[in-house]
């Protein structure tokens, strides 16, 4: 048996200064006021914030640029990707597999991360597809996404075998109603993502079954037509999707806050309510360019910030700690709510929160220990120090 002491315990709605969390088996079996055994191998946060490993729920691969340079992508590397993040916080994270992908790619990428999930042995928890069927006229390439094809659909679905977590598409596309019938029937989550869905489609959506928002503001437009890069309007996707109650809405918070302007953030957080943001990285392995490059007042010198090859806007470079530092710096939160849409909402989002987002008893030992910055000092992965 193993004991935190000395921290300060992170729950969804307190933080605890002092208290302990015993860990036995992979799992957590106590946590808060509790006694700790003299036979307990003793593990000091030394006043560090305890909480919850972190879940990605929109990851593309793992991106680190400069004198070291690492890029690896979740369909062709994902238990390397796993890891990579695994080392800086997040201990549970779904590979996501992308809509400008040909169908021997997606379906390569999905045999992968199967590959990973049944040997046991992986912060993989399960499956995002991004897509294939989306807007064409949202996103980096999005040019490339399917149209939609019942058979084919059912082909990829199927694929996961039991693995798939949630699948983005544009709700007001065609074929989209049946879509959405498929994703529930595999076991995934419907998500809103790269769309320009006027309102009964989004609300038909959420009828149906959808509950997350993929990345909110970012590749959303107007069902009117209109569409504004980079900003907020009224009829847009984004705010027709932020008034419908009982949805999840991701949100990159990069350094510099171009994917999520401060106030955008702002405002999803005071709409929402904190029980319903999830941060997330939508980091993407693209080479395009090198942040040294760039003198600092260029948004393309920000290291967590990723370019497609014509220049444009295209995921991030992000770990879910830093955006987790950004989004309290950005957003008016703190290490507790940080904790909370960083871990807590995914796993209640995707239907495992028994299983992972918190540090109450029952849970997997997957635990961090932060500063007031959320700068990450220790990662345990079901009971064991990662080094």
């Amino acid at each position: 048996m193993k004991a935190i002491i000395n921290g300060k315990l992170v729950y969804p709605d307190h933080v605890m200064d002092s208290g302990a969390i015993l860990m036995d088996g992979g799992k957590i079996i106590a946590s808060g006021d509790v006694q700790v055994p003299e036979n307990a191998e003793i593990i000091d946060a030394q006043g560090a914030y305890v909480g919850p490993g972190l879940f990605d729920i929109h990851c593309h691969g793992y991106a680190q640029a400069g004198e070291h340079p690492v890029f690896c992508a979740t369909m062709e590397e994902p238990g390397r990707v796993a890891a990579l993040h695994l080392l800086k916080g997040t201990t549970s994270i779904t590979p996501t597999m992308g809509y400008s992908a040909t169908p021997e790619a997606f379906l390569k990428g999905i045999e992968l991360c199967n590959e990973q999930i049944k040997s046991g042995d992986t912060p993989i928890v399960g499956i995002h597809y991004e897509g294939p069927y989306i807007n064409p006229n949202f996103g980096s390439h999005s040019d490339k996404c399917w149209r939609y094809d019942e058979t084919m659909a059912e082909k990829i679905l199927s694929a996961a075998k039991g693995n798939l977590k949630h699948c983005t598409y544009a709700p007001e596309m065609p074929g989209a109603d049946k879509l959405e019938e498929q994703i529930i029937a595999h076991g995934g989550v419907p998500a809103i993502g790269h769309t320009a869905a006027d309102p009964e489609s989004i609300e038909r959506a959420a009828s149906k079954g959808a509950k997350i928002v993929t990345h909110l503001f970012d590749a959303m437009g107007s069902w009117r037509g209109t569409y504004w890069d980079g900003g907020v309007q009224q009829d847009s996707a984004a705010l027709i999707a932020l008034a419908v109650p009982g949805l999840y809405y991701e949100l990159i918070c990069d350094s510099r806050g171009i994917h999520v302007p401060p106030y955008c953030a702002k405002m999803a957080l005071r709409t929402a309510g904190e029980d319903h943001i999830i941060l997330i990285t939508d980091c993407v392995t693209n080479v395009s360019h090198n942040p040294n490059d760039y003198p600092p007042e260029d948004k393309m010198s920000a290291p967590d910030l990723n370019f497609n090859e014509v220049g444009g806007l295209s995921g991030s470079r992000l770990v879910l700690a830093g955006a987790c530092a950004n989004f309290i710096q950005y957003a008016g939160g703190d290490v507790r709510t940080a904790f909370k849409c960083a871990s807590t909402n995914p796993a209640k989002a995707l239907n495992i929160d028994d299983k992972i987002g918190s540090i109450l008893p029952g849970r997997d030992a997957n635990i961090i220990f932060v500063d007031e910055k959320f700068a990450v000092q220790k990662v345990i992965f079901r009971g064991e120090e990662v080094v």
